[in-house]
């Protein structure tokens, strides 16, 4: 079974977690919970995105890495660590932002996302185009991604 090792900072505070295919957290006493790591990538192997949702602590959010870069080139002022221009993210519902990151979800792996098909995954959906991707959540908020442009909407 393929595993991810995702670190996430809360409060300061970094977090481990370990994503597999559907993989499960139990306790004996607790009902079972599930931590999902989803991945998937444009044909263009410059695409890449990763659904992501924890139960303890809890979240779930979309993330894309574009491996030409974000164009325009977002600020990196504020950023702890890493640096912004190569991921946007997003929640369920909201803005869309560019996270500082260190890591990234690019996976050669990963299920291709063929140009004309839709993703779509506990309120997050993504349409793959020879133009780019765009995808959005259940507020209609987004972003569209390409080689030549990427905006948030």
């Amino acid at each position: 079974m393929r595993r991810r090792l995702l670190v996430t900072l809360v409060a300061g505070v970094a977090i481990l977690s370990v994503f597999g295919s559907g993989a499960t957290a139990s306790s004996s006493k607790a009902k079972t919970s599930k931590d999902v790591y989803i991945d998937f990538r444009m044909p263009s192997n410059n695409v890449f995105c990763a659904y992501i949702s924890s139960a303890s602590p809890r979240y779930k959010y979309l993330r894309c890495d574009i491996m030409s870069h974000i164009k325009p080139m977002p600020s990196s002022r504020g950023c702890v660590e890493g640096s912004r221009g190569v991921s946007v993210s997003m929640n369920v519902t909201g803005r869309a932002t560019y996270p500082c990151s260190s890591d990234t979800v690019y996976n050669t792996g990963a299920r291709k996302l063929n140009y004309g098909k839709t993703w779509r995954y506990s309120g997050f959906t993504c349409k793959s185009r020879t133009a780019g991707l765009r995808c959005n959540n259940l507020s209609g908020h987004g972003w569209f991604l390409s080689k030549q442009k990427t905006y948030r909407f």
